[in-house]
């Protein structure tokens, strides 16, 4: 698995072949940071369920700020830390070891605020996750942040209330929904 793009572009990441890791594959970051655009440039921006971190990590080497990564995996974590070792991103990583709803909520009382949110959950429980935490998804966003969330082919949304869907793409069995936060009140339709 190779970063595909910015200063790092070419470098292996770290990750171990197990069937509950599923990395984004590089076409579907390559199609993400396409969309992004400069987008990443300067941006502070969470990963949820980071897995690999290969997301974050892609985020860095586009010129991302910083990254906090969030899984509650300990083998995720430690992939996670090799491969932030391995980049030499110390200064730019943070890393948080507890589930995606406590560490939304531990960032929400901190108010802290980003510019890009990644969310990659697993494909067969994922979207009701996801459901349940879009609230807190919404608060940690900045004004006109970014909510990516990646899920299987044959799920949606079809709305969030307050985002706009700017992007929605199929990469074989992989969707990619882009929102673009514009309101003050947020939830979801399908």
């Amino acid at each position: 698995m190779r970063i595909t793009g910015g200063f790092l572009k070419g470098r292996n990441l770290f990750f171990k072949k197990k069937p509950e890791l599923r990395p984004t594959r590089s076409i579907v970051r390559e199609a993400i940071f396409d969309m992004l655009g400069n987008k990443t440039i300067g941006a502070q921006m969470l990963d949820l369920f980071a897995g690999t971190g290969s997301l974050g990590f892609e985020a860095l080497s586009r010129g991302a700020s910083k990254v906090i990564f969030v899984d509650k995996f300990a083998e995720s974590i430690e992939i996670i830390k090799k491969n932030t070792e391995i980049l030499k991103l110390k200064d730019l990583v943070e890393i948080m070891k507890m589930d995606v709803e406590l560490a939304l909520k531990k960032l929400c009382s901190q108010n802290i605020k980003f510019d890009i949110i990644f969310a990659d959950p697993p494909y067969v429980s994922g979207m009701k996750k996801i459901e349940k935490i879009v609230f807190d998804i919404f608060a940690a966003l900045k004004d006109n942040g970014i909510f990516v969330v990646e899920m299987a082919k044959d799920e949606s949304f079809s709305k969030i209330a307050g985002m706009e869907k700017i992007r929605d793409k199929i990469y074989g069995a992989t969707r990619v929904q882009i929102y673009q936060k514009k309101g003050t009140a947020c939830c979801i339709s399908r």
